[in-house]
C-alpha cells in the first residue's frame, strides 16, 4: 500500500465521472474538509486487511503527534503501478475507515472509482507532507519473529481440562472417570495426554464399504472417493437427509449454491485460507492464485455480503451441500473418514447478540445430539476455547451445554494473543469399533468473519452492525455419517444400514423361473407404494441367492415359490429378527413404508431384475 500523507488546512474535492465498472454512487456536488489529514491511498496486489490495520495504527500515531481527530481516506491510484483489482481495493478502504471510526477517529472516505477534481492547502509545518508504505510481506516477517506463530503448530500451547456438569473443572490427570465415560477417557488420553491408539490394522468397516461401491479413486489424487451405483445411491439418500436435518430448525433456513474456487488476491479469501496453512489446494489460472474451498464458508459469506439484512430478519440459517478440499497427510487418509475431496452439509446462523448466538447454539447442539441418537450412538465432546474470559463469564451457559450431554466434556484452551475469528468449537466424537475417538459433527461461534467479508445488518437504530454466526456440520460431512452408519452397523448381530438409506429394501427371490411372473407381480405392488425392490432371477440356487443378499445386508429377502403363489403371500426373511415368517405383500409395504416415514425416499435407478446388471466393481 502507498500513501501520500497530507496534513491540510482544507481538501476540496467534486466528483466528474465513473471510471470503474465497480465505481460507488455519489453526487455530483463538492466537498470540503477543513482541518482534516488526508491519505491518498493506493492499494496494491499483495495488501490485506493486517495491512489496512498497519497503515490505520500508523495514522492514529501520527493524529496524536499533531494533535489533530480528522481523517479523509481518498482513493488515489497514481502512487503504483501494481494495483489491487476494484473489488480488493474497495474492501481494503472500507476496512480502513470501519478501523479509524473504532478507534474514535471522525473519518471520512472520497467515493471510489471515479475521476475528481480537487483543491489543496497543505500546512507548511516538518510534518505535513509524508509517503508512507506499508506491506504484508513487512507483516508476515513481524509475526514470523514473535513469540506465538499462528500457523506454527508446535508452538500453539493448548491447556486441558475436565468439566462436569456441576461446573467443576479437573486436571485431566485427576479425573475419576464414572460409569460410561470409558468413551471420555479415550477421547481426553488422545488429545490431552497424547498417548496413541495401540488398534492396528485396516478397520473392518472399509472391507464392507467397498463391498457397497465405496472406494478411492486411482485415477485422481490421494483422499478422492469414488462411487459405484449403490455406493452413489447411499451418498445420495444421505446428502438428502442432510439437507432435511437443516431445514428441520426453527427459522428461515436459505439455500444457496456456488463455485469451488476462490481468489486469493482478495484481502477476505486470503485471510481465511492462511489459518489452514498448509492444508489448501492451489489452483493457478492465468497468472492468478486461487483456492479450493475447504468448507461452505466461502460462497455463503460472498454471497450474504450483498445482502441488505434488518435485525427483523435474524436470526436466519444459510445451507450448501459444499464439495470441499483440504491437503491432508497421505499417511493419515482413511475412506470416507479423513479425505482429501469431501462434501460438507455446511449450515450457517446469523444471529444479531451474545445473548440470541448462545440461544441457538444450544440448540444446535441439541440438534447435533439428536441425530446421534437416532443412529443409537453416543457423542463424547472436546470444547475448544480461544478465551478463557468467554468460559468463566458464561459459566452457568457451560454448565447447561454439558448437562445436556449427559457426562462431562474436555475442555481445549488455545493460546492468548492470537487473533481467532472462532471463540467456541465443539467437536463431537463417536468411539469407532477399534476404540478410537473420531470426530464427526462440529458446532462453533464465529465473531470474526462478519467483519472480514463485509456482512452486515441495521439494527433497530438504523446503525450497521456484524453478525454473529455459528457454523454447524449437524450430522458431520457426507462421507463421515456414513461412516458412522457403517462403524455402527458392524456393532450388531446382523450388520444392516438404516432402512431408508438402503439401495435395495426388498430382495425377491423366485425359486424358479415358473415363478418369476409372480415374483414380478410382488414387485410392481411394492414399487407403488415407493419400495426399493429388485428381484434375482439368476440362474443359481436359492441359498447362494439367499446368501448373496445377506451378503449386501438386504433388509427383507422374499422367497417365493408354489405355497406362496397359493396362498398370495411371500415368506420372508428380516435382517433385523430371528427366523422367517409367511406374509402378504401388503403386510410387507406397510412395515418397510411406516419404518421409513419422515426420511428421504429415492427411487432406486438399479434395473430390477438381477440378471441384466453388470457386475460392479
Amino acid at each position: 500500500m502507498k500513501i501520500l500523507q497530507l496534513h491540510c488546512n482544507f481538501l476540496e474535492y467534486e466528483p466528474i465521472r465513473k471510471e470503474v465498472s465497480s465505481a460507488e454512487e455519489a453526487e455530483k456536488k463538492k466537498q470540503r474538509f477543513d482541518e482534516v489529514l488526508v491519505l491518498f491511498t493506493s492499494v496494491e496486489k499483495c495488501d490485506n486487511t493486517a495491512v489496512a490495520r498497519q497503515a490505520i495504527d500508523e495514522t492514529i500515531k501520527y493524529l496524536g503527534r499533531v494533535k489533530s481527530n480528522r481523517v479523509l481516506i481518498y482513493p488515489y491510484a497514481h502512487l503504483s503501478k501494481d494495483l489491487a483489482s476494484a473489488d480488493v481495493a474497495l474492501t481494503i478502504l472500507r476496512e480502513m475507515e470501519t478501523l479509524a471510526k473504532e478507534a474514535g477517529v471522525e473519518t471520512y472516505r472520497a467515493p471510489f472509482g471515479w475521476n475528481k477534481q480537487f483543491i489543496v492547502s497543505v500546512k507548511g509545518h516538518p510534518l505535513a507532507e509524508q509517503a508512507r508504505s506499508y506491506s504484508a510481506e513487512d507483516i508476515t516477517e513481524a509475526e514470523a519473529n514473535s513469540e506465538v506463530k499462528t500457523n506454527s503448530k508446535p508452538a500453539l500451547k493448548k491447556e486441558y481440562l475436565i468439566l462436569s456438569s456441576d461446573g467443576t473443572t479437573y486436571e485431566p490427570g485427576e479425573y475419576r472417570y464414572g460409569p460410561g465415560e470409558d468413551g471420555l477417557r479415550l477421547l481426553v488420553e488422545k488429545e490431552a495426554l497424547g498417548m496413541e491408539s495401540q488398534a492396528r490394522g485396516e478397520p473392518e468397516y472399509i472391507r464392507h464399504m467397498k463391498k457397497f461401491g465405496f472406494d478411492w479413486e486411482a485415477m485422481s489424487d490421494s483422499g478422492h472417493m469414488r462411487y459405484s451405483p449403490e455406493a452413489a445411491f447411499i451418498y445420495e439418500s444421505v446428502a438428502a437427509y442432510s439437507a432435511d436435518v437443516a431445514d428441520s430448525l426453527p427459522l428461515p433456513v436459505y439455500r444457496v449454491r456456488g463455485t469451488n474456487m476462490f481468489n486469493l488476491d482478495l484481502p477476505p479469501v486470503r485471510e481465511h485460507a492462511e489459518l489452514f496453512g498448509d492444508r489448501l489446494y492451489r489452483v493457478e489460472v492465468e497468472n492468478r492464485s486461487y483456492v479450493l474451498r475447504y468448507a461452505a464458508c466461502h460462497q455463503q459469506f460472498a454471497i450474504l455480503r450483498h445482502w441488505l439484512i434488518s435485525y427483523r430478519n435474524l436470526p436466519f440459517g444459510a445451507f450448501e451441500i459444499a464439495d470441499s478440499y483440504r491437503l491432508e497427510q497421505s499417511g493419515e487418509l482413511l475412506l470416507s473418514y479423513r479425505v482429501r475431496r469431501m462434501n460438507m452439509p455446511d449450515s450457517h446462523v446469523f444471529c444479531k447478540d451474545i445473548e440470541e448466538t448462545e440461544n441457538w447454539f444450544y440448540r444446535l447442539h441439541e440438534k447435533v445430539y439428536e441425530e446421534i441418537g437416532k443412529l443409537g450412538r453416543d457423542y463424547y465432546s472436546l470444547y475448544n476455547l480461544t478465551s478463557r474470559d468467554f468460559f468463566e463469564d458464561n459459566k452457568e451457559w457451560f454448565k447447561k451445554l454439558v448437562q445436556r450431554e449427559g457426562k462431562s466434556v474436555l475442555l481445549c484452551f488455545y493460546p492468548p494473543g492470537i487473533n481467532y475469528y472462532w471463540v467456541l468449537n465443539i467437536e463431537y466424537h463417536v468411539i469407532d469399533a477399534m476404540n478410537r475417538p473420531r470426530e464427526i459433527g462440529t458446532v462453533q461461534i464465529d465473531v470474526g468473519n462478519a467483519r472480514r467479508f463485509g456482512i452486515t445488518y441495521v439494527d433497530a437504530e438504523g446503525k450497521d452492525n456484524y453478525p454473529m454466526i455459528l457454523h454447524s456440520a449437524l450430522i458431520g460431512t457426507i462421507e463421515r455419517y456414513i461412516y458412522t452408519v457403517f462403524d455402527t452397523a458392524l456393532k450388531m448381530k446382523h450388520p444392516t444400514l438404516p432402512l431408508w438409506m438402503c439401495p435395495t429394501q426388498v430382495r425377491i427371490i423366485p425359486v424358479s423361473q415358473e415363478f418369476q411372473d409372480y415374483a414380478n407381480g410382488l414387485a410392481d405392488v411394492l414399487e407403488q407404494v415407493g419400495v426399493r425392490v429388485d428381484v434375482d432371477d439368476r440362474e443359481m440356487t436359492v441359498s447362494n441367492r439367499v446368501r448373496g443378499a445377506e451378503t449386501m445386508w438386504v433388509p427383507y429377502i422374499a422367497i417365493v415359490g408354489k405355497k406362496e403363489v397359493e396362498a398370495a403371500s411371500l415368506s420372508l426373511r428380516s435382517r433385523v429378527e430371528e427366523g422367517q415368517r409367511t406374509v402378504t405383500v401388503s403386510e410387507l409395504s406397510s412395515t418397510v413404508v411406516r419404518s421409513v416415514e419422515g426420511k428421504p425416499q429415492l427411487k432406486s435407478c438399479l434395473p430390477r431384475l438381477l440378471s441384466v446388471r453388470p457386475k460392479f466393481a
